[in-house]
C-alpha cells in the first residue's frame, strides 16, 4: 500500500495474485458493461414514453424533451469514447501481451484533454437554442409596420 497506483498482474506473480487480478478486471468490466447497457435501455424506454406522450403535450414541449434527451445521450457517449475506451485498452493490453508502448499514453492524455473541449461543444451543437445563440443566427422577422402596396387591376 506504499505505492501510488495499484495494477493488475495477469501473467507474472503468485497464483493468488493472478486470480485476484483477473477477478478484479472481470468485475470491473462487468460493472461497466452493465451500466452502459442500463443507460441504453433506459434511454430507449424514455424515447418510447416521449413518443407516446406527444398527443398529451404540446409539440414544442415534446420536441424540447427529445432534444434534451439527445443532448444527454451525447453527453454520455462522449466520455465513453474519449475517457473510458482508452482506459480499457490500456488496462487490457497487458492481459493479452500487447505492448502498445509509450504512444498509447500520449493518445490517452490527448483524449482526456479533448473531453473537456468536446463535451460543451457537442452540447452547443446538439441543442438548437444554444446553436442559434452561438452561431448568431437569430430569426430576423420583418416588422409589421411595413407599408404594403396593393395593385388593383
Amino acid at each position: 500500500m506504499e505505492v501510488n497506483m495499484l495494477t493488475c498482474l495477469y501473467n507474472e506473480g503468485t497464483e493468488y495474485t493472478v486470480i485476484r487480478s483477473w477477478s478484479a478486471t472481470a468485475i470491473w468490466l462487468a460493472l461497466s458493461t452493465f451500466s452502459l447497457c442500463a443507460f441504453l435501455i433506459i434511454a430507449r424506454l424514455i424515447m418510447k414514453k416521449l413518443n407516446k406522450m406527444t398527443d398529451k403535450m404540446s409539440r414544442k414541449t415534446s420536441n424540447l424533451q427529445i432534444e434534451l434527451l439527445r443532448a444527454l445521450i451525447v453527453q454520455t457517449v462522449i466520455p465513453i469514447f474519449l475517457s473510458f475506451l482508452p482506459s480499457v485498452i490500456c488496462l487490457l493490453s497487458p492481459a493479452f501481451n500487447l505492448d502498445l508502448g509509450r504512444p498509447i499514453n500520449y493518445v490517452e492524455v490527448i483524449a482526456l484533454g479533448a473531453f473537456a473541449f468536446c463535451d460543451p461543444v457537442a452540447i452547443v451543437i446538439c441543442l438548437p437554442v444554444f446553436r442559434k445563440r452561438v452561431m448568431c443566427r437569430e430569426k430576423q422577422s420583418k416588422p409589421d409596420n411595413v407599408p404594403r402596396t396593393v395593385e388593383i387591376l
